[in-house]
């Protein structure tokens, strides 16, 4: 969600004529003086992602002294004076106005040109700007202007088609800062990707906070997300479609028959939280474990071998080493190949904020561990189970990095591509054949598991060859 809506910031301000980077600053990097607006877009889902978020606000600061630092996204809503306190060069944009950012670019400009010089707050937005409305409504102002045509640092097309979430989970802050769910309008959704497939997108990932909660209206007739996507599916003929990730009643019989197309790759993320009845109940989620395994069994019938991702909070309050086994049981009983999980964080403003009893972080840590041990092994095993198959992928990007399947020889480089079933893989390109363009469909043989890397959390975790 924040990738894309990033992209459509950046596309914004390229339209206005302005020079974009969107590479990672790093502390070893030097001061800039050439910069003069910085755009960061924060995540509010744990203390921890607002911890790095205040540590990139200040690397920021230092790196580009001559910049003003617009802060947004949902740390922005949840926590604007806290931020705006860190320095007068902070102009904070609170997450439910985001698409604001549509206004900055000409306003940034024209102070540049009639006052030459350094920017200060006060030259992005109005004085008189309306927080408030979408604050008090907890309805996103124009949730779908940033929504980008064009992408400067991802191979993979995506397009946001909802946004926000009625539920009331019990640990989550998501629904405070993003506010009530709304969708895309279904022929909004269809004109973007047909236009994404005539421009020679090979894929597009479509994304959301809560996608089961998608709902619009084509023609006369009520669409959910397997309206949608049987929508999608009818009336384009060549573009892949992936969903970045979905809940356990996303996977109704309905959508499960329509993600046996082709096009739809094997590929589910599920928000799963945890295995254990009692806590899910603990956690207000919609849904009891049988109805994830219930969930899992359907889409592997739908598509062969699927990569099956899922998250999972460890220790959440009330969490007792039953509860845990539970959890642990239902992994091994759906064959998760990945596993997303972190430890409970405790957010102001949530139910389970005041819950008792407390995991002590040791114990957390404990089980952090322990699924992350589980996810390492079952992603090696997925991947062996392939080796020697050749997969349809995309092409990511051509780089000089060292990979485990050996030292590169002089003059080589590495490929690395992403398959249908989100097996990210590295490759050795023969200097005799021409590299392929980042988007570019390929057909890569999967040739073995980096170990190494998997078992260190690290993205690239397969190597194999083009065919």
């Amino acid at each position: 969600m924040n990738q894309i809506e990033s992209e459509g910031a950046a596309e914004v301000f390229s339209d206005e004529g302005f020079r974009i980077d969107m590479n990672p600053v790093a502390a070893k990097d030097d001061a800039r003086q050439d910069v003069c607006v910085c755009v960061l877009n924060t995540c509010a889902v744990t203390t921890k992602a607002e911890q790095k978020a205040r540590r990139t606000i200040r690397l920021l600061l230092k790196k580009f002294p001559n910049a003003i630092l617009i802060v947004t996204g949902c740390y922005a809503q949840l926590s604007a004076k806290e931020i705006s306190e860190i320095d007068e060069r902070i102009c904070v944009l609170p997450g439910l106005a985001k698409s604001a950012l549509c206004g900055v670019p000409r306003k940034i400009k024209s102070a540049l040109e009639s006052r030459p010089g350094a920017l200060d707050a006060s030259d992005v937005l109005e004085s008189d700007f309306d927080f408030e409305s979408p604050r008090k409504s907890q309805v996103a102002l124009a949730p779908f202007d940033l929504l980008p045509k064009t992408f400067f640092s991802h191979s993979r097309a995506s397009l946001k088609i909802q946004d926000g979430c009625d539920n009331n989970c019990s640990y989550c802050a998501i629904h405070l800062a993003r506010g009530k769910s709304v969708s895309l309008d279904a022929a909004l959704a269809l004109e973007r990707i047909l236009d994404l497939e005539r421009e020679g997108h090979n894929e597009v990932v479509l994304t959301g906070v809560n996608v089961a909660q998608y709902s619009s209206v084509f023609g006369r007739k009520s669409l959910d997300i397997a309206g949608l996507l049987e929508l999608i599916l009818s009336r384009t003929k060549k573009i892949a479609l992936r969903f970045s990730s979905i809940y356990p009643e996303t996977a109704s019989e309905r959508f499960c028959d329509l993600i046996k197309d082709e096009r739809v790759m094997p590929h589910f993320h599920l928000s799963v939280q945890s295995g254990s009845d009692a806590i899910l109940k603990r956690m207000n989620r919609r849904y009891a474990r049988q109805d994830v395994i219930e969930a899992c069994r359907r889409l592997r019938e739908a598509k062969e071998r699927p990569f099956l991702a899922c998250d999972i909070i460890a220790g959440f309050p009330g969490e007792t080493e039953k509860d845990f086994s539970d959890t642990m049981d239902m992994l091994e009983s759906c064959g998760f190949t990945n596993v997303h999980a972190f430890a409970f964080s405790p957010r102001r403003g949530t139910d389970a904020f005041y819950f008792t009893p407390k995991i002590p972080e040791r114990i957390k840590d404990e089980r952090v561990k322990i699924l992350n041990e589980f996810s390492s092994a079952q992603k090696i095993r997925y991947i062996e189970s392939f080796v020697g198959n050749v997969r349809h992928a995309i092409a990511e990007s051509v780089h000089n990095s060292q990979t485990s399947c050996g030292a590169i020889p002089a003059g080589k480089k590495i490929m690395r591509a992403l398959t249908d079933n989100f097996i990210h893989a590295e490759i050795l390109l023969d200097e005799k054949r021409a590299a392929p363009k980042d988007g570019e469909r390929v057909r890569v043989k999967i040739l073995g598991a980096q170990k190494e890397k998997i078992v260190a959390g690290q993205e690239w975790e397969a190597f194999g060859e083009l065919q």
